[in-house]
């Protein structure tokens, strides 16, 4: 099938294809990578491969990567790394150029990076799984820099993923920036200087961010919180990550700190959106079952409100709540007081990751009004 265009390969499979469906560019590689054994010549199978990797490794992310993710990774790696090889981009046209022989040569330390990538964000930013992972990007460049790095440096990955999963401008969102990205992280490989542009954020934006299983920001919020290990309330000891990211579907059951229906019979008198992300916790299930509509300083009352003090800053929440718990009185502006305070922790924790960078924290609230 060497030199059939991709729009060729399409038409041929939409007239075999058994369940009538039309292919994607994965099928196609598939089908053009394809070999029968024939002697000493082994056979080749992108799909099998891809399949027995899934098998033989486990993790949040191995089952959960799709297969165009998998090739778009293989597909920077060997652009990178072998000459001429045709692979310019992550594009259909060029994932059309992949080779067999191309993909046999860095399968073998491909499978290492990757592993290492998913390690990455499973273990040291305690990310559980692709659905906390702001922009799929990030698989590919991140890859690209585990692949054949004997000492990669993992505080520069760590301000690297936070620097650009929160700047304002997002500045992963198409190929272009993907290839810049790529190129950086190279250099930082080949052990040159590299340094970070200023960092931007915009207070506004998490102000009015609201969940969204695809939003970068809602998902660059909620990583955030996942990387701090957020704990049970009421079981300080016991994680809440592996439940509530099983949750983290389209419409998820998130954890309303001041519950909606409660703020509805509590005030009019509210500036922010209610459905604000910095109105939301990683609590189980369970408990925000018997959370419920409950009033804040009530339901906070039957945790050990000195214990949850340490416990609300890894939910990165500011203490205000424990102080009117204890003095059983929440004001009317408690919502936008809370919301106010607790960007503000959010802001804290990022400039602790992100270390000695030029940041440049902004605040467009009230602007065009």
């Amino acid at each position: 099938m060497k030199g059939i265009e991709v729009s060729e390969v399409c038409e041929i499979f939409e007239r075999i294809n058994q369940e009538g469906q039309a292919l994607d560019i994965f099928d196609i590689v598939v089908a053009k990578t394809f070999r029968i054994k024939n002697g000493d010549k082994e056979g080749f199978y992108l799909r099998e491969l891809i399949d027995d990797f899934r098998d033989k490794y486990d993790g949040f992310f191995i089952e959960d990567i799709d297969n165009l993710t998998y090739l778009q990774i293989l597909a920077i790696i060997i652009r990178q790394n072998i000459e001429n090889s045709g692979v310019h981009n992550i594009t259909s046209r060029y994932l059309n150029e992949m080779e067999a022989a191309q993909i046999e040569r860095v399968w073998e330390d491909a499978k290492k990076a990757i592993l290492k990538t998913f390690d990455f964000f499973e273990n040291h930013l305690h990310l559980k799984g692709p659905r906390l992972v702001p922009f799929r990007y990030f698989y590919m460049s991140i890859a690209s820099y585990f692949y054949k790095n004997p000492d990669p440096n993992y505080s520069l990955l760590n301000k690297y993923f936070w620097f650009y999963s929160f700047h304002t401008e997002e500045k992963l969102r198409n190929t272009t920036h993907l290839r810049n990205h790529v190129d950086w992280l190279e250099r930082a490989k080949k052990g040159e200087k590299v340094e970070f542009p200023d960092f931007v954020l915009n207070k506004n934006d998490l102000r009015n961010s609201s969940y969204s299983s695809r939003g970068r920001l809602s998902r660059s919020i909620l990583s955030l919180l996942s990387s701090q290990e957020p704990k049970d309330w009421k079981y300080k000891d016991s994680s809440v990550l592996k439940d509530v990211y099983y949750h983290l579907t389209d419409k998820p059951n998130l954890h309303h700190i001041f519950p909606l229906n409660f703020l509805d019979n509590f005030t009019d008198e509210i500036e922010v959106n209610k459905n604000s992300l910095m109105n939301i916790a990683y609590i189980p299930q369970k408990t925000n079952l018997e959370i419920s509509d409950k009033n804040p300083v009530n339901y906070l009352k039957e945790y050990n409100l000195e214990e949850l003090d340490e416990v609300f800053e890894d939910h990165l929440i500011p203490n205000e709540l424990i102080h009117w718990a204890k003095k059983d009185y929440l004001p009317e502006d408690a919502l936008d007081s809370f919301i106010e305070k607790r960007i503000n922790c959010f802001v804290d924790s990022l400039e602790n990751r992100l270390g000695a960078l030029n940041i440049n924290i902004i605040d467009s609230k009230g602007e065009g009004k």
